[in-house]
């Protein structure tokens, strides 16, 4: 048995379903590469830290379109599985992917595709961190999340979470303190959403793109 997993989770680049806050001041196209560039450097971090730690295995939980090119080029370049998501939101999604990691994996962590501060110590830190709660919290300054891990989580775990709202954590939280579950916070992190999250954070994203902005 894997004694680690690390799932990412993010959407397959379909155009006019990804960053869609994004699209009025960028356009679909650059949208569309926004997203990607955001999931290369989660993949690329991600794929990195499993090949330094050998008992770490890797899985792409992807929406909408699993067989995208995108997806499928990813997957072979790093021999990672991929798995399609599977609930009516997002903790539902959540939940069964956790679910289906526990068969192979003694502690799972998912990470969003669009947390462009990843970083190695961050997951170390969080798999540190499941050596004594139960589940892990990497906040996001939104409000929200970007990094979840757990030893399990029980069917309906997320069921009072109201989610894109800016109390996606404190809900969570709200969540474990029901269920009896200790928890741990990481430090916060940003992830990338907005206009703004782009011009503060993570300009460089915008690199090489046709614009007038």
């Amino acid at each position: 048995m894997t004694k680690r997993l690390i799932q990412v989770f993010f959407k397959a680049p379909v155009e006019g379903q990804v960053k869609t806050r994004l699209i009025p001041k960028v356009g679909l196209s650059n949208s569309v590469i926004i997203h990607m560039r955001l999931c290369e450097q989660v993949i690329q971090c991600v794929a990195g830290y499993a090949e330094k730690n050998e008992d770490i295995a890797v899985q792409f939980w992807v929406d909408l379109d699993v067989e995208h090119v995108f997806v499928q080029d990813h997957a072979a370049r790093y021999g990672i599985d991929v798995f399609q998501q599977k609930g009516s939101d997002l903790g539902e999604r959540m939940q069964s992917a956790m679910t289906s990691g526990l068969m192979l994996a003694d502690q799972v962590v998912i990470v969003g595709g669009d947390c462009f501060s990843l970083c190695d110590r961050y997951l170390a830190q969080a798999f540190e961190m499941l050596g004594s709660k139960d589940v892990v919290f990497g906040p996001a300054d939104d409000g929200g999340y970007i990094l979840i891990g757990s030893h399990g989580l029980e069917k309906g775990f997320f069921k009072d979470v109201q989610w894109g709202e800016s109390t996606v954590l404190a809900s969570s939280i709200g969540c474990a303190h029901q269920s009896g579950k200790s928890y741990g916070l990481l430090e916060e992190r940003w992830d990338i959403d907005t206009w703004e999250d782009i011009k503060r954070n993570a300009p460089q994203l915008l690199d090489g793109l046709h614009s007038e902005w």
